[in-house]
């Protein structure tokens, strides 16, 4: 709900949740809630506000077809919605604000392929893709990306960059139809499919990816446990399907 919220901001008609197949007896009930007039019912029944902007977007949900990876959920949904244009959100980032999709809308170039990145922290880094950025701004272009390093390594990139010219790079990606294309050509060319943000990285080298930077409110990663917690991880299939939804 809290992406789909993000799409409704912008003014979407139309969303596309790609989820695991292990999900589809759930997707019944879940357009049902979505339905139109359900919130208005359900805020009748509950003598409760619970007004919502999706109650205007048409949301599809599609079980994901092909190797179970980012590429290819980004891949299904573009062509389901048949759009060459489309923004791409992961689920297990959450952004309590709704406003992180039209922060990257906003401030991206347009007809340009576009993520959304924080500031650089080097406790957090071990968690996220450190985007290498290029030029000076607030919009900067994607020069490299390191996924996920060590504190070692996160240390290292800090004193040969400068922590003003690292992001860490959040789930919100503006895919155009040329790096659709790229995508599409490089998972068929391995074996195994490569991460976005790696194939993200490997597109920048010939070609413009703008890099935004949101400040303030802190993007909620539902992956990672807050500092001082442990965290009780259960092996249940398709347990990944809720970090991949599909928004435009």
């Amino acid at each position: 709900m809290h992406v789909l919220d993000e799409a409704a901001a912008i003014g979407a008609g139309r969303a596309v949740v790609v989820h695991h197949p292990y999900y589809t007896p759930f997707v019944d009930w879940t357009r049902q809630v979505l339905a139109p007039g359900a919130l208005s019912r359900y805020e009748e029944l509950a003598k409760q506000p619970v007004a919502s902007p999706t109650e205007r977007l048409r949301v599809d949900f599609i079980a994901q077809q092909g190797r179970y990876a980012d590429i290819t959920s980004a891949l299904n949904g573009s062509q389901h919605l048949r759009s060459g244009n489309v923004c791409l959100l992961f689920s297990d980032n959450v952004d309590p604000s709704h406003s992180a999709l039209s922060d990257l809308i906003a401030a991206a170039s347009p007809h340009t392929p576009a993520v959304l990145a924080s500031p650089f922290d080097v406790q957090s880094a071990s968690g996220h893709g450190v985007v290498i950025c290029a030029g000076t701004g607030p919009l900067r272009t994607m020069a490299g990306l390191v996924e996920k390093p060590d504190p070692v390594h996160a240390r290292q990139l800090e004193n040969e960059h400068g922590p003003d010219n690292l992001r860490l790079l959040l789930g919100r990606v503006c895919l155009t139809p040329g790096l659709l294309h790229y995508l599409s050509a490089s998972s068929r060319r391995t074996a195994t499919e490569p991460r976005l943000s790696l194939a993200l990285a490997a597109y920048a080298r010939r070609h413009r990816v703008d890099v935004v930077t949101k400040s303030g409110s802190r993007m909620i990663d539902l992956g990672a446990p807050e500092s001082g917690q442990t965290t009780e991880r259960l092996r249940v299939p398709g347990a990944q399907a809720a970090e991949r939804t599909y928004g435009t």
